[in-house]
């Protein structure tokens, strides 16, 4: 009688292994449910200052350009009611692309522009004669001088050099300032903002 009991006893001890191994099998194979995508560099969070001033707002905004930071260039914008009003003689024969534009196009051109920017490298942008005119205590417009120097990949993109006027209607909502329009003006005979905009936007 111990034989038979003492094979009995084996294959249930093999079930119950087997049995435990299961869970543990399941378990390995879920990351095979899930697409997994990249962490974000670690900077990312810490470049963000919580915008309860104007002018922080604006370092943020600054900062995510020059770091072609698209997370934190996104945070900068208020929608769905945000407009981009483009330089009309760069706008020219595409005024339907910047029709309804919205903070969805902000992201999708900074993508596009991310993409081809070697990992490392940085934008400049300068703001000079800086204006702010006060509409209520929770509405702002703030225009200033711009030049940004970009450096990216795409070689059918030639400028590296944008200047222009650019005046940003904020408001404040829940202690926190945003963009919630944009005009852009060239003040010179190269390109401006608005140019960048629309290449990488569409490219």
């Amino acid at each position: 009688m111990a034989l038979p009991l003492r094979l009995s006893f084996f294959r249930y001890s093999r079930r119950r292994r087997a049995a435990g191994l299961l869970p543990l099998l399941g378990l390995l194979a879920l990351p095979a449910c899930f697409q997994l995508r990249e962490p974000e560099p670690a900077g990312t969070a810490s470049e963000w200052i919580q915008p309860t001033q104007i002018d922080l707002l604006l370092s943020n905004f600054t900062t995510a350009v020059q770091n072609v930071n698209v997370a934190n260039y996104e945070r900068t914008f208020s929608g769905p009611g945000y407009r981009f009003v483009p330089d009309p003689s760069s706008a020219g024969s595409s005024p339907a692309l910047f029709a309804n534009w919205s903070v969805p196009d902000e992201t999708t051109y900074f993508s596009s522009l991310r993409r081809r920017t070697a990992s490392g490298v940085k934008n400049t942008l300068t703001l000079t004669d800086r204006r702010d005119q006060l509409y209520t205590a929770d509405s702002v417009e703030v225009s200033a001088l711009y030049q940004l120097r970009i450096t990216q990949q795409d070689t059918a993109f030639h400028a590296g050099l944008l200047q222009g006027n650019i005046r940003l209607i904020l408001r404040r909502r829940n202690n926190e300032w945003r963009i919630v329009a944009w005009r852009d003006q060239r003040t010179s005979p190269g390109l401006c903002w608005t140019d960048l905009k629309k290449y990488f936007s569409s490219h």
